[in-house]
């Protein structure tokens, strides 16, 4: 018999509880009669060890009389570093590659609207970094330097995303690779059968000292004809998203 899926919604009646492992987590939900309570736990602590009195040890939410909770996947709310690994582009030449990325749940009460979010929980706990200098940067998670020349080559389990990375260097000079900002809360989250995919993140490299493009889309190839939208961009800071990406070509990029 098929697992089923987490991201869906929960019936949870009254002194009822549920432990719903993903990835490095367990999460912990326990209804009360007008509320909940939510534990994050580590994952190698024991389910059949928890009793009710763990959970209540969380955090509690006042939502009222429903006794439904909807778990919905989504892309992080901060930028992701990826570090190349010798990843090297000659001149005027493309390079396609994927990375996975953990995703977040995001806990609803009742329907899935912004006044209803409960929580936001990483399936998997993630290291901060900093991207840039230390006046001039941002804050981010590290995602590590794991990638994939094949699409079809990707193994991902349900809780983590595929990220297809396009990067045209459109110069005269060799582009070595070594930290590549991700900017996922500018990037919608799309389902192709049982895959989470999300926008394909299309970079055009044009010199150190000119301001490279980023864009954002699809393609049948990773999305199918009809690619279905689970989550949209938590961001369209269009501005923001030029300035960083312009500071990571001129910091991040070495030139031979």
């Amino acid at each position: 018999m098929e697992k089923e899926t987490i991201f869906r919604k929960h019936s949870i009646h009254p002194g009822e509880t549920a432990l719903l492992p993903c990835n490095d987590i367990i999460l912990g939900i326990k209804r009360e009669k007008e509320g909940w309570y939510l534990r994050v736990f580590d994952k190698n602590t024991g389910p059949e060890s928890m009793t009710p009195e763990d959970i209540t040890a969380g955090e509690y939410f006042q939502s009222g009389k429903s006794n439904s909770i909807i778990i919905s996947p989504a892309l992080h709310y901060k930028p992701l570093v990826f570090k190349g690994n010798k990843m090297k582009i000659a001149p005027h030449q493309r390079m396609s590659f994927f990375i996975k990325i953990p995703i977040v749940l995001l806990v609803y009460f009742s329907k899935i609207e912004e006044g209803n979010r409960l929580k936001e929980v990483p399936s998997r706990r993630l290291s901060d970094t900093w991207f840039g200098e230390p006046d001039s940067g941002v804050p981010a998670f590290a995602i590590g330097s794991d990638y994939s020349l094949s699409f079809s080559d990707m193994k991902v389990n349900e809780y983590e995303a595929i990220c297809p990375v396009s990067i045209f260097n459109n110069c005269d000079e060799t582009l070595e690779v070594q930290r590549l900002i991700i900017k996922a809360d500018n990037m919608t989250l799309y389902k192709n059968n049982k895959l989470l995919v999300t926008s394909v993140v299309k970079l055009e490299y044009k010199g150190q000292s000119s301001i490279s493009s980023v864009d954002y889309g699809t393609s049948k190839a990773f999305h199918g004809d009809n690619p279905e939208t689970v989550a949209k961009p938590r961001t369209n800071d269009l501005k923001g998203l030029l300035k960083a990406n312009f500071h990571f070509i001129r910091n991040m990029y070495r030139f031979d």
